[in-house]
C-alpha cells in the first residue's frame, strides 16, 4: 500500500461493514500499536487502549453522525487512554506487590526501525543521543519523523500548543546536533532514515 495514500478515518464509524472500513481499521491499528510500542512494552495495554479507543469514537460518532475525526485526534484520544490504563495498571501493581514502578513510559533504542544500510557507528551514536533526549522530546522527535506528522497534529496528540511544539522540537534537535557533532543538513535526513517505515 502506498505510504503517501490518505485513510479516512471516518469511514470506520459511517460505513463500519464496508472493505473500506476494514482497511482503514487495520492500517490505524497498526499506526497506533507501534506508537504505543514507543511508550510502553506492554502490549495488553496498548491493545485494550485501542480498542476502547475506537469503542468510544464509534460511541460518539452514533450519538452525532456529523463527527469528523482526524489522524491527530485519534492519535490523542489513544495516547491519553494508553496513559491512563498504564497509570492504572502502575497503581494495581504497587498495591499488590507493594513495588515502586515509573508510570513514566520510555522509548527503547531497540523499537526503532533502520532500512537502509549507513554507518553502523553513526548509527548507534545517534541511536544512543536519541536516549539522552527526555521522554517529551524523543515523542516528539518519533511523531514528526516517523509518523511524518505536521507541528500542529504533534502539538494536538501531546496535548501542548503549536508554538511549545516547535520549541520542543528545536531542543530536541539542537541537543541532537551537538551530541552527535553532525550539521542539520546532515542530521535530518539521517533521522529520516532512522525511522523509515516497512
Amino acid at each position: 500500500m502506498d505510504t503517501n495514500q490518505e485513510w479516512n478515518i471516518n469511514a470506520i464509524f459511517k460505513a463500519p461493514d464496508s472493505l473500506e472500513a476494514a482497511d482503514v481499521y487495520k492500517h490505524y491499528y497498526k499506526q497506533l500499536y507501534n506508537y504505543g510500542r514507543k511508550l510502553t512494552d506492554n502490549t495488553s495495554l496498548i491493545e485494550d487502549a485501542i480498542h476502547d479507543v475506537f469503542i468510544s469514537m464509534w460511541q460518539a460518532h452514533s450519538r452525532n453522525s456529523d463527527l469528523d475525526t482526524n489522524r491527530s485526534y485519534l492519535y490523542s484520544s489513544f495516547r491519553r487512554k494508553l496513559f491512563r490504563y498504564h497509570q492504572e495498571a502502575v497503581k494495581r501493581m504497587q498495591r499488590e506487590e507493594r513495588a515502586m514502578f515509573s508510570s513514566v513510559p520510555e522509548f527503547g533504542a531497540d523499537h526503532f526501525i533502520i532500512h537502509r544500510e549507513q554507518d553502523e557507528q553513526l548509527k548507534v551514536t545517534i541511536l544512543q543521543a536519541l536516549q539522552q533526549l527526555t521522554p517529551r522530546q524523543r515523542e516528539a522527535v518519533y511523531l514528526r519523523f516517523y509518523e511524518n506528522m505536521q507541528y500542529d497534529e504533534i502539538a494536538a496528540v501531546m496535548d501542548i500548543s503549536v508554538k511549545a511544539t516547535y520549541k520542543l522540537m528545536a531542543r530536541a534537535l539542537d541537543e541532537l546536533k551537538q551530541l552527535v557533532n553532525l550539521p542539520f543538513y546532515l542530521l535530518l535526513p539521517m533521522l529520516r532514515l532512522l525511522f523509515i517505515k516497512q
